[in-house]
């Protein structure tokens, strides 16, 4: 174990190091809304009139005669920026140094400081030497340097900038980054740009939207299809929980503990043998008819026994990819699902919170139903695994989150595809579809969508739902 050293250090003293950002480091994309929450935060300590305002944790790699930033980047650049306003010479000579590669990096750097110049005008306007003062020698960081990358990955931040928690499954990286003992360097870094990247996902380079596919998957489709795939009620995932994804790790210092592992040791063994020989294996089936997508594994499993380090990574890294392609615009395949899925399921008052709870319900089921069956069995089954889960919109006033959480479980919908061998055996998801409707809400398309499947449809209360209203030729 290396030394760790952690100190707390004013901000004038720490803006003195000679830190740099590593190749791995992720761009700086620190938006103005996070900009401006860190200045209200030092803003109202310095009104208060405190001490001190602990700002949060900057983690350096220590090696050679630099100090590579393993987390913090985006806090110091934006305090950077913010004592560049103030006309401060703290941190010059670390500005000049610091190296932004990335395009996104300097057009955030540009966005912010035009933000930051207008913000101090208004909000701090000639008190901007009492400001910067306190900045200097009240705002602070705890400053943790670690020799090891290994080891500083491990210590990433338990805070954010306003002193939130990580959400919990970011709390998985440096479980996993922990078991590779066995990998390179290398490899290390590559799993956390991958990781970063998919926190990080922009659609392209014109778009403006980044969006965080881990959570998104992690959250709902990975964790929860687990759940429910057990006939389990599935609630949100939190901390918790993180042991859904810490599995076994396969080493010369980790000997597998019981029989039942020995499935995965030989997978682990099979796929890392042929993949040093560069051989494929004939006949192996790919997900999708006319691509193979190289950064999908096609030997995993949604609900496959978790193995730490590097085969968590590649686990996560294969259903990002699975997630993009399946409701992603951009991707070319399966065009006409992804136009079902944006007229049937982005319908007028989608954005409802019931709406919603049932939108990921059914991307669990298409997911789940696609690592089975692939390209062919959603083609086949998604206006049936529709008809199940947006029976509740109608059935019920308002969809809760109990209900939605519940209702996989009680049906066994995920558990009857899991255990699923060919589509025969998916004929109770069809039986179950096709029952009567008792309709309490109009939600016209919907409504429509089950009458063209020639779903009988009852109305509870005409005064509320009149099904005369709709007619087909």
């Amino acid at each position: 174990m290396s030394k760790i050293n952690a100190e707390i250090r004013k901000v004038s003293s720490i803006l003195e190091d000679n830190m740099s950002i590593p190749n791995y480091q992720r761009p700086y994309r620190w938006t103005e809304d996070n900009t401006r929450l860190l200045l209200e935060d030092i803003t109202q300590s310095w009104k208060e009139g405190k001490s001190s305002y602990r700002i949060g944790s900057v983690i350096l790699n220590n090696t050679d005669l630099q100090l590579h930033i393993v987390d913090g980047q985006q806090r110091i650049t934006t305090l950077l920026l913010i004592l560049k306003s103030l006309e401060s010479n703290a941190g010059s000579a670390l500005m000049d140094s610091l190296q932004y590669r990335h395009t996104d990096s300097l057009n955030a750097i540009i966005r912010n400081k035009y933000f930051i110049d207008q913000w101090l005008q208004e909000n701090i306007g000639n008190e901007k030497s009492s400001f910067k003062k306190y900045i200097l020698n009240a705002c602070e960081f705890v400053e943790i340097r670690v020799a090891d990358l290994s080891e500083a990955f491990q210590m990433f931040d338990s805070q954010n900038g306003r002193g939130k928690e990580l959400e919990a499954y970011n709390l998985l990286k440096a479980y996993h980054i922990r078991a590779m003992e066995s990998n390179t360097f290398e490899e290390k870094v590559s799993c956390d740009i991958t990781w970063e990247g998919a926190a990080r996902y922009q659609a392209n380079k014109e778009s403006a939207t980044i969006s965080n596919l881990l959570r998104q998957l992690i959250n709902e489709q990975l964790y929860r299809t687990r759940v429910w795939s057990r006939k389990e009620e599935a609630y949100a995932f939190d901390k918790k929980h993180i042991k859904e994804f810490k599995g076994i790790t396969i080493n010369k210092n980790h000997p597998i503990d019981f029989p039942y592992q020995n499935r995965e040791l030989m997978q682990y063994v099979m796929q890392n043998y042929f993949k040093s020989l560069g051989v494929s294996i004939n006949g192996v089936k790919s997900r999708f008819k006319n691509i193979s997508p190289e950064n999908i594994n096609p030997y995993s499993l949604l609900n496959q026994n978790i193995v730490n380090g590097k085969d968590f990574f590649d686990y996560t890294e294969t259903y990002i990819e699975i997630y993009k392609r399946l409701f992603n615009p951009e991707f070319e395949e399966m065009k006409e699902f992804k136009k079902f899925v944006q007229k049937n399921c982005k319908y007028n008052g989608s954005h409802r919170d019931g709406d919603q709870y049932l939108f990921e319900l059914y991307k669990s089921l298409i997911i789940l139903m696609f690592d089975k069956f692939g390209e062919e069995g959603i083609e086949k089954y998604h206006k049936t695994l529709y008809l199940l889960v947006y029976r509740l919109r109608l059935e019920k006033e308002q969809v809760r989150y109990n209900s939605v959480a519940k209702y996989p479980a009680e049906s066994e919908i995920l558990n009857i595809i899991e255990h699923a061998k060919s589509y025969s055996d998916l004929f109770l998801l069809e039986k179950m579809a096709n029952k009567n409707v008792i309709c309490k809400k109009d939600v016209t398309t919907v409504i429509e969508f089950f009458l063209e499947q020639n779903i009988r449809l009852e109305s509870a209360d005409e005064r509320k739902v009149n099904l005369k209203n709709y007619s087909f030729a």
